[in-house]
């Protein structure tokens, strides 16, 4: 007489692979609004001229959307975590 092993709760086992609604809320959107912008990002490769300050140089334009992205997503992040450090 050999018994089957219990069937176990996927949601209770550790190391489950099953995705939350709270996993897709704090990853899915992002991902899809990193994807989306780096479309973008690669499709505009024109040479354009910038002016900043006293700076006047030419570069492609992918170069300037990809440093500005990463300059508001730090810009982003820094708020982030001073309104989390706020709240403690």
């Amino acid at each position: 007489m050999n018994d089957p092993a219990p069937s176990q709760d996927p949601e209770r086992t550790p190391g489950s692979s099953q995705v939350t609604s709270e996993q897709v809320r704090r990853f899915g959107i992002p991902a899809v609004i990193a994807l989306a912008a780096l479309l973008f990002i690669l499709q505009n490769t024109d040479e354009v001229s910038f002016e900043f300050l006293w700076f006047d140089f030419t570069w492609p334009l992918w170069i300037m959307l990809l440093v500005f992205s990463g300059v508001g997503a730090i810009v982003y992040w820094g708020v982030e975590r001073r309104i989390r450090s706020r709240r403690k």
